[in-house]
């Protein structure tokens, strides 16, 4: 088209058609409606947890960071990197704040919100040596009230995921790349591949991952900024936490999760040994050797 005679009007109209496919490229979808199913989304969120920092920026929740899931009275599971900065050194855990019970992350309701400080934060040696292992747990400086129906404590599975099998993140993640962080709680469901299917699409790939993505091709639904350490989630058990969200950037791409069945044992030796009196946080973490 020739728009030397175009007016001002039609030459703006022609600039935006050309550029709609690279706009709508840079503002990708991270779900779908409806994004919210009030009975489901509200009976996985009561496992689920905001990562915030300890003081809230200009009001409350804008502080949240990352996700998580309830494992035990006094623990929460989620990544590794959303407790160590750039150069694998832990952050103070008197830095970290837990918040449960609060499906609008930006609600504070009395006797339903729980805001827990994080007492120990504890990441396997492989991650900080190898960068492999993305998990972590952070222990509490007390435990989950028994009495609030919006708290529970999530199964950690017995077998690994069933491939090619429908399975749901929540979190509070952005929208869309570059976006705004979600005020509500919301799902996405992934579909988890088997390892050569992720071999063959992420170069980088370990025993210990899973990879997924919803496989419609009709919606962008994937984990974006501010879902690391969100579970995945299958009949009220925790199959994965989110690591690395390629799918918010590159819909194309699988995004990839810890794979908790394989940090069974690890999880299970943290938790057991924090029941036992004054241990050094170096010795659980040195349990983590024997594990892997």
């Amino acid at each position: 088209m020739n728009c030397r005679n175009c007016s001002v009007k039609e030459t703006i109209l022609l600039l935006l058609i050309l550029l709609d496919p690279i706009l709508s490229e840079n503002r990708v979808k991270r779900l779908s409606t409806p994004d919210f199913f009030k009975n489901q989304t509200l009976e996985m969120a009561k496992y689920v947890i905001s990562i915030r920092s300890r003081i809230p920026e200009r009001y409350y929740g804008d502080n949240h960071y990352c996700g998580g899931a309830i494992v035990a009275p006094r623990f929460v599971l989620t990544a590794a990197h959303c407790v160590m900065d750039k150069s694998k050194f832990k952050y103070p855990s008197r830095t970290i704040m837990v918040v449960a019970g609060t499906p609008n992350r930006l609600k504070f309701i009395d006797n339903k919100s729980v805001n827990l400080p994080v007492k120990q934060i504890f990441v396997p040696i492989n991650f900080t040596s190898q960068n492999t292992n993305n998990i972590a747990l952070l222990k509490l400086t007390e435990a989950w009230p028994t009495t609030n129906p919006g708290v529970a404590i999530i199964s950690i599975p017995n077998e690994n995921p069933t491939v090619n099998s429908s399975y749901f993140l929540l979190g509070w993640g952005r929208m869309y790349k570059g976006g705004p962080l979600s005020s509500l709680i919301l799902q996405i469901n992934v579909t988890i591949f088997d390892t050569a299917t992720c071999k063959s699409m992420l170069r980088t790939f370990k025993e210990e991952m899973l990879c997924g993505m919803n496989e419609d091709p009709t919606i962008h639904q994937s984990p974006c900024q501010g879902d690391e350490g969100a579970p995945l989630i299958r009949n009220n058990v925790v199959y994965g936490i989110t690591t690395y969200r390629l799918g918010c950037a590159r819909p194309t791409l699988p995004s990839v999760y810890t794979n908790v069945y394989y940090h069974k044992d690890w999880i299970n030796s943290i938790i057991s040994a924090a029941d036992w009196q004054c241990i050094p946080e170096i010795v659980l973490l040195s349990l983590s050797v024997l594990v892997f």
